[in-house]
């Protein structure tokens, strides 16, 4: 007979170790979820996997329009097509992290109520199909690079532990407001706009050089600025200065990451009674 996660179940307390044994039980069951998630949600698109290449190509067009051509925005000598359209393929990888991460128990609630298995499951999920989307954007930063002839340098290998930091702080994130999201519906039409804000107010579309050096100090308070500073700095420009920068961020990922995860679990036995 198949068991059922009632609300009662969700009231079970287990230490951070039970939940990692837990996890590690239906690891079956996670790969299963994130090859569904991925074929369905493709599969329900015209053009499929495309998509994961036209979102940052045409929301570029718009930004290359914008930035290059009427408030010229230089960055010199990297061309500026190259420059937004790389930001924007990890920018859209973190968001899509954070967004749909926040939603992912809200629009599963019918196996949330249903079946039992490891919460943390919904917004690592999307981690996992976020990724997919940034390997397929992957191949618009390639094609320029070799159209450019954009040198390849060892300071692009400096980008793993920032993509490291960067993920950690998108997956921390998603899991503290997949909890809060049960208790605040409003936070789904709050959150986009938020997120279109802090694009304008970190160095996706812009270098951090455009950025006047006395207001630098306070814009650098923004833990995106350094990883996008980071990104370009290692994947496009050659060189690299935000280490002291990034090593705070670093912390700051990862606390945000063991606090979003702990108010998750803290949390998640509410689901099916508050949703």
């Amino acid at each position: 007979m198949q068991r059922t996660y009632e609300a009662a179940d969700n009231h079970i307390k287990r230490n951070l170790r039970d939940h990692l044994r837990f996890a590690y039980d239906y690891r079956a069951f996670f790969v299963y979820w994130i090859r569904r998630s991925i074929v369905t949600r493709y599969s329900q698109t015209t053009v499929g996997l495309l998509w994961a290449i036209l979102q940052p190509l045409l929301s570029s067009l718009v930004y290359i329009l914008v930035f290059s051509l009427i408030a010229r925005v230089t960055t010199n000598p990297v061309p500026y097509p190259l420059f937004v359209i790389t930001s924007l393929v990890l920018w859209n990888y973190w968001t899509r992290i954070v967004i749909s991460g926040a939603s992912s128990v809200v629009t599963n609630l019918d196996i949330v109520t249903r079946v039992s298995f490891p919460r943390e499951f919904l917004p690592l999920g999307v981690a996992a199909e976020a990724m997919v989307d940034l390997l397929i954007g992957g191949v618009i930063v390639v094609v320029l690079f070799i159209v450019y002839q954009q040198p390849l340098t060892p300071y692009m290998l400096l980008a793993i532990p920032i993509f490291i930091i960067h993920t950690c702080l998108a997956l921390g994130l998603a899991f503290f407001l997949a909890g809060v999201s049960s208790y605040i519906r409003d936070l789904f039409q709050i959150l986009p706009i938020l997120l279109q804000l802090l694009l304008y107010l970190s160095p996706v579309l812009y270098p951090i050089t455009n950025v006047p050096e006395h207001l630098r100090a306070l814009f650098i308070i923004n833990p995106l600025a350094p990883i996008f500073a980071g990104y370009q700095e290692t994947l496009l420009f050659g060189t690299f200065s935000m280490g002291t920068q990034l090593a705070g961020v670093g912390v700051i990922a990862l606390v945000v990451l063991i606090v979003g995860y702990w108010y998750f679990k803290r949390t998640e036995w509410r689901f099916a009674d508050t949703l």
